[in-house]
């Protein structure tokens, strides 16, 4: 297996963190950002004592802050000529109403909106790669998603549940549009659901629905698992555009799909973001 350099976001714990340690393993050079330096020097050190040949370093990010998504990108095209695969995986859910450092939502701004803007300012060293995978975590919470462009700046009534749902869709929507954009690349760009967390937000579903999507948990180095193969499997490597679970292809909502949609939230984030469209 080819040796990649693989970033991830928000590698301290969760998912991020099971991911890190499985690629690490597997002998791949993993770089993964943290909001906290002390955490990921911490597993930094655990991946070193479990695999004393991993080549694993955690770099300080805040996928709410703008200035620090910057920041981190014209470091990393200094220190990195290419990246193979960038896997958006940091996720925060809070349960009351907060905004990110240039006035988002916090779930639509760290979620979606900064990994929108990371995305495109590293895409010049992902192609770089030659052949480079773009991994997005979203969730089967995007089905409960809408997208409502009123409240990106966090005017409307805050629910939490709403809130994770719309930025798990408009991960999925910007993942299926880098996909049709990057057609003449050889860039790819697919999602998976990793299966339950953040817990909180699963645990504050009405009973019901809590009910419905309680099959579908599942520990961290379950979704790592799922993560891994979009990140390194041979079979995968023209695959875009497509959502998985479990390692398989799973059907999309209905607004997930929908083309328009993808495209208007696609122009609305590049002008919130300030850059450049492709």
């Amino acid at each position: 297996m080819k040796t990649k350099t693989i970033l991830i976001t928000g590698g301290e714990s969760g998912v991020g963190a099971a991911t890190a340690r499985a690629l690490a393993a597997q002998g791949h050079k993993v770089l993964f950002t943290c909001r906290d330096l002390d955490e990921g020097n911490q597993l930094c050190q655990d991946i070193k004592t479990a695999f004393p040949r991993a080549s694993v370093k955690n770099m300080a990010l805040d996928l709410a802050s703008f200035s620090s998504i910057r920041l981190f990108a014209d470091k990393l095209q200094r220190e990195y000529d290419q990246i193979d695969v960038l896997i958006n995986n940091a996720s925060l859910a809070p349960l009351t109403k907060q905004k990110t450092r240039d006035g988002f939502e916090l779930q639509f701004g760290a979620n979606y909106l900064g990994h929108f803007l990371l995305t495109q300012l590293l895409l010049d060293v992902l192609n770089e790669a030659g052949r480079a995978r773009i991994v997005h975590t979203s969730s089967m919470m995007h089905w409960l998603g809408g997208i409502d462009f009123g409240s990106f700046h966090g005017e409307k009534f805050y629910d939490p549940i709403r809130a994770y749902a719309q930025s798990k869709l408009a991960i999925l929507l910007f993942s299926n549009e880098l996909a049709r954009r990057l057609r003449r690349t050889k860039i790819t760009s697919n999602t998976f659901h990793p299966g339950g967390t953040p817990q909180e937000i699963y645990f504050n579903l009405p009973r019901a629905a809590y009910l419905t999507v309680k099959p579908f948990l599942a520990a961290p180095e379950e979704g790592a698992r799922t993560a891994v193969l979009l990140a390194t499997a041979p079979h995968l490597s023209d695959s875009t555009g497509k959502h998985f679970s479990k390692g398989e292809p799973v059907l999309m909502s209905p607004r997930a799909r929908n083309e328009d949609l993808a495209l208007k939230l696609y122009e609305v984030s590049a002008g919130l973001c300030q850059v450049e469209a492709l």
